[in-house]
């Protein structure tokens, strides 16, 4: 018997359907994934790729240009001639920075420095120096093959018009050191080339540098740039409006130099603290620093004798002498025991154990307006040593001294008040004599103070007690559409005390110019008031001399100190000073009488122009 198999179905195997699924799966992803690419990522792919084809080249922003209070311009802008080179060039001809050097007459490793600093490589040029001559500027332009990689461009860069009469004020501009770089990107800003080392230019550094722009360049694969495909425009830095009178600066400046005089001259608003003059003498030039200051240009100015990087308008600290009468006459009031009618009896000086406290002469029986006219320091020793020294302090603080102004500029000084503080850390043992006491009351020993600490001083006595915190600033004004933000002023101290008080002493000052100590700064037709001090600083030198007052007597719209150092007596060499620059902002004040061929009379002027006059 035969047997007959029936044929059977083959199995599938597992394994056999999971390959293709797999597959079909991997394939299903890569398609989504492709799709993804090349449908809801292609713009933004694209835009990557032309990225990465593209660098920006900076642009710098032109710094933001100050002005005085009148509208004079104090720093601009102005084009510049800027040597750009291609690194990779420099690279192949190492050769090239020596004859750039050559040309541009300066160090080559100043050069090599800025070119080490550079953020990219490659054939993108990049700017190495700034400030070249026109004389340098065409032979490197017309050198072409002979200098390659490398080109010349004009760059908005800052200038002085007048370089030496802000030089304290403004400081002036350079490259940016680490400490500088680290400052601005921590505040989210992008570091200029250029940024302020000193004075208002460091001080209002964020919104005078503005926003640089950039030019965006396409390159190939060798970084050879192809063509320009973009371009953010830079946005100028803030304006400045300054409080300083720019002509006032300048004639101040002048008559110190002139005079080959020492020293320095504060000038400020009492009303609201506008600084209309600020001067250091000796000064130097600010274009020394124009694209860096040379190595001899800086030994020379660091060795000068005279010192004149130093600002001796805020941070030259001096014993104030006879101008601090006024703060021991405000500690009698304090305490209670100032009267102007009060005599006191001077034959030569003030007599304490062994010394001898020399007065300027033997007045004999005086009262307080004549002391001070007379600036007797028998008067002021008897007051002085009447009241004590905690009042002498309390008042000295009351009125500024021992503290800043607050001025914008940074460098400045505090000064100097011998508080019980002080003592205590400074003598051993820790003791306060009735003698110092006497020199304290007239403004000598330990006491030191700077001319913008006794300009605001007397401002805060001719406002009838109040001082505001000086400043230099007006507004911050916006480049582009004009519009302003004032600076609003800060009242600084205030102290009470009655209006018949300040009157005396007012009517006091007016009489040390009058036909007192100040006699050689009377001003025709102006009734002014004032203080002469000299101090003694150095056996064997000249005193010190200061002039310190504030004008009109009556609302007073000027108060200014003058300190000339090593020169003699206030009222011989300071008050004639003050008096020139006074007499010269209170005659800028007066209206301007119009010219002879201007129209003042409206019915000739409607007259000439055919138009209807208004009744």
């Amino acid at each position: 018997m035969s047997v007959i198999h029936t044929p059977r179905k083959p199995e599938l195997d597992a394994r056999l359907l999971a390959f293709p699924a797999v597959m079909g799966s991997l394939l299903g992803v890569l398609f989504l994934r492709l799709w993804y690419f090349q449908v809801v990522k292609a713009s933004e792919l694209q835009e990557r790729a032309d990225a990465s084809r593209q660098k920006p080249i900076a642009q710098p922003a032109p710094r933001g240009l100050i002005y005085d209070r009148n509208g004079l311009l104090v720093a601009g802008v102005r084009p510049e001639i800027t040597v750009t080179v291609k690194p990779a060039e420099i690279k192949k001809n190492p050769w090239i920075i020596d004859k750039l050097a050559e040309i541009l007459k300066v160090d080559p490793k100043r050069l090599t420095k800025k070119l080490a600093a550079t953020p990219w490589p490659g054939q993108l040029p990049m700017p190495i120096y700034t400030g070249a001559s026109i004389e340098a500027g065409t032979r490197i332009a017309e050198a072409g093959d002979d200098l390659p990689g490398v080109s010349v461009e004009t760059q908005a860069m800052r200038y002085y018009p007048d370089s030496t009469s802000f030089t304290h004020v403004l400081g002036y501009v350079g490259m940016p050191d680490q400490k500088e770089l680290t400052r601005i990107v921590k505040a989210g800003l992008t570091p200029p080339e250029y940024v302020g080392k000193a004075g208002v230019e460091k001080s209002f550094e964020t919104d005078l540098m503005g926003a640089a722009g950039a030019e965006y360049v396409e390159i190939d694969a060798k970084q050879h740039p192809l063509r320009v495909v973009g371009r953010d425009n830079a946005i100028p830095g803030k304006q400045l409006v300054l409080s300083l009178d720019a002509n006032l600066q300048k004639f101040a400046t002048d008559l110190m130099a002139k005079n080959k005089y020492v020293g320095g001259i504060a000038a400020v608003d009492p009303s609201n603290g506008e600084i209309l003059c600020l001067v250091s003498s000796p000064t130097f030039d600010q274009n020394l620093f124009d694209g860096g200051i040379s190595t001899d240009d800086w030994t020379a100015l660091q060795g000068n004798p005279s010192n004149p990087m130093m600002d001796r308008a805020i941070a030259g600290t001096y014993s104030p002498g006879s101008t601090f009468k006024v703060v021991t006459t405000l500690a009698a009031y304090e305490t209670g025991k100032f009267d102007p009618n009060m005599r006191v009896s001077c034959d030569g000086g003030y007599k304490i154990g062994r010394r001898f406290i020399r007065c300027l002469g033997h007045h004999g029986s005086i009262n307080f307006r004549t002391a001070l006219e007379k600036s007797c320091n028998v008067y002021f020793n008897t007051l002085g040593r009447a009241v004590g020294e905690d009042a002498l302090r309390k008042a000295a603080l009351e009125l500024g001294l021992n503290e800043k102004t607050g001025i914008e500029i940074g460098q400045e000084s505090a000064g100097l008040v011998p508080t019980e503080e002080w003592v205590a850390k400074h003598r051993k043992p820790p003791t306060w004599y009735v003698g110092d006491t006497l020199n304290f009351s007239i403004g000598q020993g330990e006491t030191r103070a700077t001319p913008l600490q006794m300009a605001n001083l007397y401002a805060q006595v001719g406002n009838n007690g109040t001082s505001y915190r000086p400043h230099l600033v007006r507004a911050l004004r916006n480049p582009v559409d004009k519009s302003e933000q004032p600076v609003k002023p800060q009242i600084l101290h205030e102290i009470a005390a009655t209006p018949e008080f300040w009157a005396v002493m007012r009517e006091a000052l007016v009489n040390v110019v009058d036909h007192g100590t100040a006699q050689r700064g009377k001003i025709s037709g102006v009734e002014w008031a004032g203080k002469t001090g000299s101090t003694e600083f150095q056996h064997g030198k000249k005193t010190h001399a200061w002039f310190v007052g504030f004008a009109p007597a009556e609302q007073p719209k000027i108060a200014i100190c003058v300190l000339i150092e090593d020169a003699g007596h206030g009222g011989d060499f300071s008050a004639p000073i003050a008096k020139e620059i006074v007499q010269r902002y209170l005659d800028s004040l007066k209206p301007k009488a119009p010219s002879a061929n201007s129209l003042t009379n409206p019915s000739a002027s409607a007259a000439l122009s055919g138009k209807p006059i208004a009744r």
